[in-house]
């Protein structure tokens, strides 16, 4: 007996099927492109944080080699200032305090706090140490 092929067959896909196809993955790609942008903020947001972690460094750096020369530990004062940092082909803004309160006699506490915004919200850093008069 011979194989009957029929010229009517329906085996394929309808155009609906193909479009309900489409419409799924569409879906599915749209949640991964919100997973790469959730991904991409959250990732900013460390390099940010850790750009003020090295800022507050740096300023604390600044306020301990001050300290070295006798004339400015008492001289020592709070101050503020904004600093730019490039992040990501752009600039990031960064406010710095930095309070100096007395400790003891012959010591001072340098507090740094680096402030900076994102998506938003205000985000601080603050680093503290205390500096001890040379002379003493």
């Amino acid at each position: 007996m011979g194989l009957i092929v029929s010229l009517d067959s329906r085996s394929g896909f309808t155009l609906i099927e193909f479009c309900v196809a489409v419409l799924i993955m569409m879906v599915g790609l749209m949640g991964l492109l919100q997973a790469v942008n959730v991904a991409t903020a959250h990732n900013l947001g460390n390099l940010l944080r850790n750009e003020a972690i090295s800022v507050a460094d740096e300023q604390m750096v600044l306020a301990k080699a001050s300290v070295s020369d006798l004339t400015t530990f008492t001289n020592l004062a709070s101050t503020s200032s904004l600093m730019n940092r490039k992040a990501r082909g752009g600039f990031a803004n960064y406010s710095i305090n930095r309070t100096v309160t007395l400790a003891s006699a012959n010591s001072k506490e340098v507090a740094v706090r680096v402030s900076w915004r994102h998506r938003g919200n205000k985000n601080n850093h603050l680093i503290s140490s205390l500096v001890a008069n040379p002379s003493l």
